[in-house]
């Protein structure tokens, strides 16, 4: 279908469409602004919507050497887990006919997994060393934007994203605090770790003693991230600013992708036309990372207390989103109506 010239012939366009449908006005809340929205994204209302998922995965340098979570080890053997269709995403991807990819952009492995992308094995420790270095960065950040120009041209209209690795809960606390100057206690959740007050105490002076130490580099994206964040955020930014540029919406997953999305848009605040919430973590820092990207916690449908990681809530939103857009397309007319 051919883009409108400008988004108010488009936006009449939508009112013309819906208005003519057997639908109850507004009757479907946030789907129909969703609905909306996507059809913006592309510049035309489209027959269908047209998936891919993608989990950036990489491991951090602070959970390599043992300061923060569990043994990161896990990180390559669930990447390569991911690879084969084993997990909850995978299977909520294979249930719901969405296509996934795993994206190894920091992997603490000798052999590239899933599509190789790897920068390194893994970041140094942001605790005394910038988590990576600036053509680290670019290198992530390109791998991100490759990703998406790829699926681009293959017709896919809507990507929704994920992550894989250990410490990154870490990593985009860190980086949510350095981009919005919040105190690490609004931003530092329990990630994967038990919600133990020793244990949350540990993680809050981990990130405050990192953010310290690279104080005064904290003054742009690319710094933040090099400084105290991951490739996986930084995959992921480069990621949804290509989303932008190819006019493709993106489904947010969880905490990690929720900062990603806020420091894209602090990039680029054209972003925030094209993003897309999905559920509400459990994570502390959430609702902060959506407000930077422009959501209230009413304009996230999925409220499910989740941490899974790896893009599960995207995907399920996905999979609605994917619904209301038959429903919205083929659902008949009060025109037709009338004549039965």
């Amino acid at each position: 279908m051919k883009d409108c010239e400008t988004v108010h012939d488009l936006d009449q366009e939508l009112n013309t469409f819906i208005q003519a449908k057997c639908l109850i006005p507004g009757g479907l809340g946030l789907w129909e602004t969703y609905f909306r929205k996507i059809c913006r994204a592309w510049g035309h209302i489209d027959d269908t919507i047209r998936p891919q998922h993608i989990i950036f995965a990489a491991d951090n340098g602070c959970n390599m050497e043992g300061y923060v979570g569990y043994n990161y080890e896990v990180t390559q053997k669930q990447s390569r887990n991911m690879v084969l269709g084993h997990t909850a995403a995978t299977h909520f991807c294979e249930f719901n006919h969405i296509p996934y990819e795993v994206v190894d952009v920091g992997v603490a492995s000798d052999d590239g997994i899933g599509v190789n992308c790897k920068v390194a094995k893994g970041t140094k420790n942001i605790l005394n060393h910038q988590a990576m270095t600036a053509d680290e960065f670019e290198y992530a950040f390109m791998a991100g934007r490759k990703r998406v120009a790829y699926h681009a041209e293959q017709g896919i209209n809507l990507i929704s994203f994920g992550e894989m690795g250990l410490g990154n809960t870490t990593t985009s606390a860190a980086v949510l605090s350095a981009l919005t100057g919040r105190p690490v206690e609004d931003t530092v959740g329990p990630g994967s770790w038990p919600n133990k007050p020793d244990l949350m105490k540990r993680k809050l002076d981990f990130v405050q003693s990192a953010l310290d130490f690279h104080k005064g580099n904290l003054d742009t994206v690319p710094h933040i991230i090099a400084c105290v964040g991951g490739f996986d955020i930084a995959a992921m930014l480069g990621a949804m600013i290509e989303c932008a540029t190819k006019r493709v919406p993106f489904v947010i997953d969880g905490f990690i992708s929720a900062v990603a999305a806020a420091c894209a848009v602090h990039m680029d605040d054209n972003v925030k036309h094209f993003a897309i919430p999905s559920h509400h973590s459990r994570e502390t820092g959430m609702e902060i990372a959506l407000n930077e990207v422009g959501f209230k916690n009413q304009d996230v449908p999925i409220q499910a207390q989740m941490a899974m990681g790896e893009g599960t809530g995207a995907i399920l939103m996905v999979q609605i989103l994917k619904t209301t857009q038959y429903m919205f397309v083929n659902v008949g007319t009060f025109a037709e109506m009338m004549r039965l």
